[in-house]
Order: C-alpha cells, then sequence, then structure tokens
C-alpha cells in the first residue's frame, strides 16, 4: 500500500531513540554531530550514498517534518510502503507482538464479533502473562493488581491496514542504555518488559508441553509449566485464538530501543492443540493449588456445636466462573466468634485464603483477613 505519512502528530510521536535504535539495527553508520542540531547517519544502498540528519532533541521547530524525512528515506532505501516503516519505526520502542492466523484467514475481512472476539483473546492472553509476572499461579481469579491494570493499558493495538485474522501489539518499554541484563539477578527489568518476557517464556514452554502431551498422553507437563508461566488462563486464550483463526501464528519482538538476551521469537498452535489446550486449562484449574485467593462465602456447617466450637468448619465460596465451591477451613482462635455469628446469621464473609485440591475436595488453608460483610453489600 502506497501511503505518505503526513500527519504531525503522527510523525511527532515518533521518538529519537526509536529511530537511532531503527538506523542502528539497519547498519546504519553515525558519522558525528551537524553542528548542535543533529547526528549525521549514513549508509550505502545500490551504489549510492544515503544521508539521514537524525535531531538531537525533540523540541525543534521542525521536528514532525525531521521523522517525516526520515520514513521517506528509509522507505525508499528499503523498498517499502512509508506506511509499513513508520510501523516499525513506532514499534521500535515497544515489545511487539504480532498475531497471525495459521491458516490463511489473515486475508478474510472479519466481522465486528469476530474482531471483538480476537481482540478478547489476545487481551486474556497477555493479562495472563502480566499477572504471572508478578506471581505465577495455575490458575488466575479475581481482578487485576494495579500494576497490571496500569500495565494494559499502555500496550496499544496497532492501527492496521490488513484485513483479517490478524492483529499486532505495541507493548511500550523504557528505554535502556548497553544490553540490559533483564534475565539475571543483577537487573530488575521493567514490569513491561518482565510481562512480555514471561509471555515468552509461557508460550515456549506450552509448546513443549504440547509435544509431551502428544508423546506421552499426560498433561502433567502443563502443571510443571506453572513457573514459567503457564496458567489455566494462558491456555484458554491460546486455545480461543487457535480456534478462531483455524490455527495461530504469535511473534514476540524485542524493542530496539531496549535490547534483550532472548532473541525474537515465533510461536505456532494448530486448531488440534487447541482441543489439547482446553483440556489443560480445565487440569490445571482442578489440579492447582491457587495462593491469595480473596474470598466471599457463606460458613454453612461447623464441625462442632458453637459452645464446643474448635475451629473447623464448611464454608460455600464463589469462585469466578460462577460456580459454588464447598471448602473445609479451620479459622484460628480469635476469629471464633465471628465465625459463630456469621454461621447462626447466615451472613457473607469475606477473607483471603490458599485453596488447595484434596483428592475430591477443596481445603483453604491459612485463613486471615476476615471481616462480615454488612447486609445488602453481598
Amino acid at each position: 500500500m502506497n501511503v505518505e505519512i503526513r500527519d504531525r502528530e503522527a510523525l511527532s510521536s515518533l521518538t529519537i531513540l526509536s529511530v537511532r535504535a531503527y538506523l542502528n539495527s539497519r547498519g546504519w553508520v553515525a558519522e558525528g554531530k551537524w553542528g548542535n542540531r543533529a547526528t549525521i547517519y549514513s549508509t550505502e544502498s545500490e551504489g549510492r550514498r544515503w544521508e539521514y540528519l537524525c535531531p538531537l532533541r525533540d523540541t525543534i521547530a521542525d521536528y514532525a517534518e525531521s521523522m517525516a524525512e526520515a520514513v521517506e528515506i528509509l522507505a525508499t532505501v528499503e523498498g517499502r510502503s512509508q506506511l509499513e516503516v513508520f510501523q516499525d519505526l513506532a514499534g521500535t520502542g515497544a515489545d511487539v507482538i504480532h498475531l497471525r492466523s495459521a491458516n490463511g484467514l489473515s486475508k478474510e475481512a472479519l466481522s465486528l464479533r469476530q474482531n471483538a472476539e480476537m481482540f478478547t483473546d489476545a487481551y486474556d492472553m497477555l493479562a495472563s502473562a502480566a499477572r504471572a509476572a508478578e506471581k505465577p499461579k495455575a490458575a488466575f481469579r479475581g481482578a487485576i493488581s494495579r500494576d497490571v491494570a496500569g500495565y494494559l493499558d499502555e500496550v496499544q493495538p496497532l492501527p492496521g491496514f490488513h484485513e483479517g485474522y490478524i492483529l499486532t501489539l505495541h507493548s511500550p518499554v523504557p528505554a535502556g542504555f548497553g544490553r540490559q541484563r533483564d534475565f539475571g539477578d543483577e537487573f530488575t527489568a521493567p514490569f513491561p518488559r518482565r510481562a512480555t518476557s514471561q509471555l515468552a517464556r509461557a508460550l515456549s514452554r506450552t509448546t513443549k508441553a504440547l509435544d509431551q502431551v502428544v508423546a506421552e498422553g499426560s498433561l502433567d507437563s502443563f502443571e510443571k509449566g506453572v513457573e514459567d508461566g503457564v496458567s489455566a488462563n494462558l491456555c484458554d486464550s491460546v486455545a480461543a485464538l487457535a480456534n478462531s483463526g483455524r490455527g495461530i501464528s504469535i511473534g514476540l519482538f524485542w524493542a530496539g530501543v531496549r535490547p534483550s538476551n532472548l532473541p525474537d521469537s515465533q510461536f505456532q498452535f494448530s486448531e488440534h492443540s487447541a482441543d489439547i489446550l482446553t483440556e489443560a486449562a480445565k487440569f490445571l484449574r482442578r489440579c492447582g493449588p491457587s495462593p491469595d485467593e480473596r474470598i466471599m462465602a457463606q460458613v454453612v456447617q461447623l464441625e462442632r456445636e458453637p459452645h464446643e466450637f474448635d475451629g473447623r468448619a464448611v464454608i460455600l465460596a464463589l469462585r469466578d466462573e460462577g460456580r459454588p465451591i464447598r471448602l473445609q477451613v479451620e479459622f484460628e482462635q480469635p476469629v471464633y466468634n465471628l465465625v459463630i455469628q456469621a454461621f447462626e446469621k447466615r451472613s457473607f464473609i469475606s477473607l483471603d485464603g490458599d485453596i488447595f485440591p484434596i483428592g475430591n475436595r477443596y481445603e483453604l488453608r491459612s485463613p486471615r483477613n476476615l471481616s462480615l460483610i454488612a447486609e445488602g453489600v453481598a
């Protein structure tokens, strides 16, 4: 598509660091300064020498014009459209997540409903990785944290010019200087990079788990991948993407302004693998412990009469899926009276705890932060 970029606001959104990172990655050479206004970059292409003056400050009056010149020169040198070059320049300041149908559906126009489902599934996939970056779990329930919500608010779907089952997401990251040790103990990566690197590890582990299921017929490999970010939520979202796209290709490309120790990655999930992922999601929800759950429940049974109560009780809680679950729990003595009161008045309680599956039943361990919910709130 032959499009010229003229929007000053869009051009001004390109950062100097992004342009420099792009030029360096394409083999352009920094020849030196041009006064106190710009750095001279040059390259050779098809027997011709090209130069571009990359500004030193984004406060100059003709900054948008300078960015337009960069887009025009690069498009000419690379033999690509200005729109493609602009998108790549914008992506240099972000980790890029690229989703595309693996079976040709990227060429077919989608309905409003299909587009909405694709966005929802992509959101769920990235949210599961961001939550795992905070603390890996077999299944995530409840509201997302403020950090995860803030991160997802920064992720931008790329304005597309393709039709069909294809989506590119930009996950902005702060610029780094020099090689960033994002995956070692000596350096803590910013949360956006932690989220995308967690997604890369989780998808890599998921593909290996799928191979093991085919080879061994067991879903245990998914449970072993929880520490790498594999979760029921991730499996469900990737399964939905693979089903809708008749196979899905997921690419992760690291921001040029913040080099990563991981290579760019490409993952393929077929329609057949979607069925396995759906079963794996059910398996993870059923077998995995769920720490730090926030629960609203009713006390439905005391193991002893109130005057002999020893802390053992059964509560009926609602999970995020809307289904009730009976939990055996042992409370500490300081909250005995509160538990008895909730049982006798059939009041709702809220509390935190760790849910563990024990055979065909569930236990809530380490109950804490117990409080009665005022009538009418539930």
